[in-house]
């Protein structure tokens, strides 16, 4: 995988003074850690946004800081953006360190078309788009993938278990929990639900009713 690496400088300004920061294309940044404490940061805008769009909050970013002696690892962690027009206005960055497991939300890449869907007997349902994995930062993958072309009939599902991931990389989710299914179509969902209500609607009446001749007889 190749490296992402972006160039920052630490950062002097603080408070209301970043907007003027801001205004000559730089971006402030803060870089958390588990051990010291947070280094502040500026980096090019253009650059950075070119760093967010390959490594998303998956992928490791080695951050060149100029005039420091190492290049530390890290995760973007969060990126606040400007609601109206998404310009980005602050990053949080985590470093990490090379010998320590790390924990880490990647998406999950759906490959291939359902045949149930493409008969269009069934609609595919995505249960979940991330997965949380716990390795090594040097064993990280950008994301898992999974091939909805099994999926050949409904009530077809993809589990946890199914997904297949290297060794170094443990799986934090439940094993059983559902990833995708293929469920009937909304009209047929309806009509099951119905069938099903109404023969349930007899016990819980012949229920109710052994209930008030138990209790008449006491």
């Amino acid at each position: 995988m190749e490296e992402i690496v972006l160039n920052v400088q630490l950062r002097t300004v603080v408070g209301k003074q970043v907007k003027a920061l801001r205004r000559e294309g730089q971006v402030p940044a803060v870089l958390y850690s588990r051990r010291g404490e947070p280094v502040i940061l500026q980096a090019n805008n253009r650059e950075l946004l070119r760093v967010l769009a390959r490594a998303g909050g998956s992928r490791l970013v080695k951050l060149n800081i100029v005039g420091a002696k190492d290049a530390p690892m890290a995760l973007v962690r969060e990126v606040q953006r400007e609601p109206i027009k998404g310009s980005v206005l602050h990053v949080d960055f985590f470093g990490v360190s090379m010998t320590e497991a790390i924990k880490v939300e990647i998406p999950i890449r759906y490959d291939g078309v359902s045949p149930a869907v493409t008969r269009n007997e069934g609609v595919l349902i995505h249960a979940m788009d991330t997965i949380e994995i716990e390795c090594l930062p040097g064993d990280l993958i950008d994301a898992v993938a999974i091939d909805v072309s099994t999926l050949d009939k409904v009530g077809d599902v993809i589990r946890v278990s199914d997904l297949k991931v290297p060794a170094a990389v443990k799986l934090l989710a439940d094993s059983e929990a559902t990833i995708a299914r293929v469920s009937h179509l909304a009209g047929e969902e309806v009509e099951v639900a119905a069938t099903t209500e109404a023969v349930v609607a007899e016990p819980e009446v012949i229920k109710k009713g052994k209930a008030e001749e138990e209790e008449a007889e006491e």
